[in-house]
């Protein structure tokens, strides 16, 4: 038995012009594109898609008990109708919040300068959305013009303390107990 050849292993007389002619356009593109001069070709445009480009990491050195105080302040401001439904959400909101305070705000706001005797934290990471981060080097920026030289950690710690503070101060003191690991997106 003899092996089937192009010609006749089942494709239709309509699907090999179809194929022949698509060929020929592939070509006659090909040629008219080399006969173009380059600053008069156009890139394709580059489709836009949700990733990497619109978030970033940021770490932040966090003792356990600020960590805990952190999620307990992102699902009380959850409970009491915020919108962010991540926890690098949160943070991302925090940064942009303490942004737009005022340099002498920041300050008055700032944990107390100065190293521990022995490490106590560990650092952090968290997603947040670029334009946060953007945010949080420009007021990084503003108080190194004051005079107050924060790393980005210090500096989003000083934010996430004053969001846990005005959270137990909204809340009566209390703040909800956090699950040892949050839930991945919260749901209403």
């Amino acid at each position: 038995m003899s092996r089937p050849t192009v010609k006749n292993r089942g494709i239709g007389a309509k699907r090999r012009e179809a194929m022949r002619a698509e060929a020929e356009q592939d070509q006659q593109h090909t040629e008219e594109a080399a006969a173009t001069p380059a600053a008069e070709q156009r890139p394709a445009p580059k489709k836009k898609t949700a990733g990497a480009s619109e978030t970033a990491r940021l770490g932040v050195y966090m003792t356990a008990a600020e960590f805990h105080d952190a999620k307990a302040a992102y699902l009380s401001d959850w409970q009491a109708g915020g919108q962010d439904d991540t926890f690098g959400r949160w943070i991302g909101t925090v940064l942009e919040n303490h942004a737009a305070r005022s340099t002498a705000e920041r300050e008055a706001l700032s944990r107390p300068v100065g190293r521990s005797q022995t490490r106590t934290g560990s650092p952090r990471s968290f997603t947040i959305p670029t334009h946060s981060v953007e945010r949080m080097r420009e007021g990084v920026t503003a108080d190194q013009g004051a005079g107050r030289w924060l790393s980005d950690s210090a500096w989003a710690g000083d934010a996430i303390a004053a969001a846990v503070e005005a959270a137990r101060k909204r809340d009566g003191g209390q703040l909800p107990e956090p699950p040892a690991r949050l839930p991945n997106r919260l749901r209403r």
